[in-house]
């Protein structure tokens, strides 16, 4: 079974932290008009018992930005770095270092790579995509190729497609 794992970056300090996902709603403030938290518990326990009900000594929670929070995919790359939703992934990097980036498709219901720079839908989606279960399963028979080189988040940089590249390379 996979692990249910979620990160998000900290909203008073910009780390990352990794953990549990809880949405906290909030008593309605006026002044504020914020009723809910995004937040990330790190030691969240469980009791072993036949009810298995959440134990509410929740003592470290982090506040993340809501756009940061990313689930993990149940895949590492070849450096045994867990892959997670908004990782920027090198997948070959010998033949093209072709960037893309891991999303979730609620239509396969299955995470993603799309050719960074690229658009989500029409025919480019469907010729710059690549399953990210397919990727893990062809790189079992040799050596996972594939490494994280950044995220959404801190390398937006990364984004930026060489459209020629992409031109010659995919289409």
């Amino acid at each position: 079974m996979r692990e249910i794992l979620f990160r998000g970056k900290r909203t008073d300090n910009g780390e990352w932290v990794y953990g549990y996902y809880v949405l906290k709603k909030l008593p309605y403030f006026k002044d504020k008009g914020v009723n809910v938290e995004h937040l990330i518990y790190d030691n969240m326990e469980i009791e072993d018992n036949d009810y298995k009900q959440f134990v509410d000594t929740m003592q470290i929670s982090y506040v993340v930005y809501p756009k940061t929070i990313s689930q993990y995919t149940g895949l590492t790359d070849k450096c045994d770095k867990k892959i997670f939703e908004g990782d920027i992934i090198n997948v070959t990097p010998d033949v093209t270092n072709r960037l893309m980036d891991v999303r979730w498709n609620d239509e396969t219901l299955s995470w993603e790579l799309t050719d960074v720079g690229t658009p989500t839908f029409g025919v480019n989606h469907i010729f710059n995509t690549i399953d990210l279960a397919e990727l893990e399963v062809e790189s079992c028979y040799g050596e996972r190729i594939s490494f994280i080189v950044g995220n959404i988040y801190d390398n937006p940089e990364l984004l930026k497609a060489d459209k020629e590249k992409l031109k010659t390379n995919y289409f």
